[in-house]
């Protein structure tokens, strides 16, 4: 009989587990354009020795869109961390020593962090950014580090450790750093705008393929965060955020009269 080949991890080993420090990963669709970005990340200190930089060709027509993409990058990228940016940054300004630095003080002030990047909101009143535009004006909101609940996609990092992924049934180029930070969350991670200025030379579109994902997306975490119940082999429970519903549908009485009701709809099901 052939054993199976067993292998042991200790948290200290979790460091030299990656090939990389960092991995630097884009969508291209102009290959000039991404030259000048990739000149400005090795000039930063980004460079071969520690840093692997992967793209997709999206030049003759999108090979992959944003988050097929992206999670292809996510699963083969072999970097501690991944950072998923657009062909038209460029690093003029904080170079990798300061990007090391907020990943530093980030680790002592949440261990639990998973996302980071350089603009993002956590509410209709609060955005937090660092970031100049391609007037090279300097656009500064907010109290950084600030923990936020989106992302802007210009420039994205993500702890690989934290084996996070964009969801499956999205598709096309908004809002996933909006769909990254909702699903980091959901796995008990959080997501922060760090102080790390660089040049964006685009404001982005709203064109009809953004209002139609924007409301792909709302129906899909309204679904998936829609109070009921949960049934597991050996337990139920019912999910809301609302504590008062929550305290009333657990309780066994109502519970049983919930079940009833839905074992009576399935026996009127099966006469049709």
């Amino acid at each position: 009989m052939v054993k199976p080949s067993v292998v042991s991890i200790a948290k200290k080993e979790v460091r030299s587990l990656y090939k990389f420090q960092y991995a630097i990963c884009t969508l291209v669709t102009d290959l000039d354009e991404y030259s000048r970005m990739l000149d400005s990340f090795i000039a930063a200190g980004f460079t071969p020795d520690d840093c692997e930089y992967r793209y997709i060709d999206n030049t003759n027509g999108n090979t992959f869109d944003a988050y097929q993409g992206i999670n292809q990058f996510l699963q083969n990228a072999d970097a501690r961390y991944i950072v998923i940016c657009h062909q038209d940054i460029l690093l003029k300004f904080d170079k990798r020593e300061q990007l090391g630095e907020r990943i530093s003080e980030l680790d002592k002030a949440d261990k639990n962090w998973a996302v980071l990047g350089n603009a993002g909101a956590n509410n209709l009143y609060l955005a937090s950014m660092k970031v100049t535009h391609a007037d090279m004006v300097c656009d500064k909101k907010g109290i950084l580090p600030s923990k936020v609940g989106s992302l802007d996609e210009n420039f994205i990092l993500i702890k690989k450790s934290a084996n996070i992924a964009l969801s499956g049934d999205l598709a096309g180029f908004h809002l996933y750093g909006t769909d990254i930070c909702l699903i980091a969350e959901c796995l008990g991670y959080t997501a922060y705008v760090i102080e790390f200025n660089l040049i964006h030379l685009s404001n982005g579109k709203m064109d009809p393929s953004f209002y139609s994902l924007s409301k792909k997306v709302q129906r899909k975490y309204s679904s998936f965060f829609r109070s009921r119940y949960i049934k597991t082999t050996i337990t139920r429970f019912y999910l809301s955020s609302s504590s008062i519903l929550r305290c009333i549908m657990n309780i066994s009485l109502v519970q049983n009269m919930v079940r009833l009701y839905y074992k009576y709809e399935y026996k009127l099901f099966k006469k049709y």
